[in-house]
């Protein structure tokens, strides 16, 4: 991520080299000014490169009349609002409440110990259908906190998981990571500590879901081929990024609203070739390269789970029983 600045505004943008050089934008300008908007665009133009802004709310903000396509939907809550939310929701209740029981304690974490959190990320990358992505999801911010704030999660005096949230007029609950054998309930109880240090008045999100049912579709449709390729991914992608869980979790703690992000390009029309960017951005290279990686992982996966079932199978035979055989 590279940041341009222009007086007290910045833009935070990855370039990315797709058909030509692309500033692939991370939101709007920091001050939402459009002439903020436009001298980023100079400025990239006269560097031979073009602009795509990801995950702004109101592309008009931008400049009048810009291609744009809604991506996806983020949900927003206050605060305020988070105890009330509890107070009606039996099962969230239930989660916190199951994770307690199972003797999960969360508490915050110097910056400075973020480090020794890698080996639960470490295994919770080993659980990804994709390989870790970049621009805004890459996980590894453990070694370069800056101003992040750390909330830990034990049991039995060890880190099972934790959470990571940007501070900020709307804070920014960025990642929340569990091993494998974290109680459930856990994330609920990290999600619950990290709400409860934020000032009542304090808006925060937990981040855009890609592709969100909870998202309108665009005022100007896209091409037919654009729209294939976006319900193509919907419902096929679930093996590597579980578009639908993602959006369970965030849905179940009922936000104040959605918040509608859009794709906005810098004049250009939409084609699959923005996706494209778009797409080298988050893989921080080739796209086809990251899939051909994913695919591959994909397929050493079902191998090795096609190799353990053969082996029970014969060692069930090796012992003269069936495997539905009770003995």
């Amino acid at each position: 991520m590279q940041t341009w600045t222009s007086g007290d505004a910045h833009v935070d943008y990855v370039e990315v080299r797709s058909c030509g050089a692309v500033r692939v934008a991370a939101g709007g300008p920091s001050d939402g000014d459009p002439a903020t908007a436009a001298r980023f665009e100079h400025d990239a133009r006269r560097a031979g490169a073009r602009v795509l802004w990801f995950g702004v709310e109101h592309p008009h903000a931008l400049a009048d009349d810009r291609p744009s396509v809604v991506i996806g939907a983020e949900p927003v809550w206050h605060a305020g609002s988070w105890a009330r939310m509890k107070a009606r929701k039996a099962s969230v209740r239930a989660q916190l409440a199951r994770a307690r029981n199972k003797g999960v304690a969360v508490a915050p974490l110097p910056a400075s110990e973020a480090p020794a959190l890698a080996p639960v990320l470490t295994d919770w990358l080993a659980r990804r259908g994709l390989p870790p992505l970049a621009f805004l999801a890459d996980p590894f911010v453990l070694d370069a906190p800056g101003d992040r704030q750390f909330w830990t999660a034990t049991r039995d005096g060890r880190v099972v998981g934790y959470a990571v949230a940007q501070p900020g007029p709307e804070a920014f609950v960025e990642w929340i990571i569990q091993r494998r054998d974290a109680p459930n309930g856990t994330a609920a109880l990290l999600l619950d500590a990290v709400v409860a240090g934020l000032p009542l008045g304090t808006p925060f999100t937990l981040g855009l879901v890609p592709l969100s049912a909870f998202a309108p579709l665009s005022p100007r449709p896209p091409s037919r081929l654009v729209r294939g390729l976006l319900w193509w991914t919907r419902a096929h992608a679930s093996r590597f990024y579980n578009f639908e869980g993602l959006e369970r979790f965030k849905a179940k703690f009922e936000p104040d609203r959605w918040r509608t992000m859009h794709l906005v390009t810098d004049g250009a029309p939409i084609t699959v070739v923005t996706f494209h960017a778009v797409a080298a951005a988050f893989a921080a290279g080739s796209p086809t390269w990251f899939v051909a990686r994913a695919l591959g992982a994909a397929v050493a996966d079902e191998a090795r789970t096609a190799a353990a079932a053969v082996r029970e199978r014969l060692s069930w035979r090796g012992s003269g029983m069936s495997p539905g055989s009770s003995g």
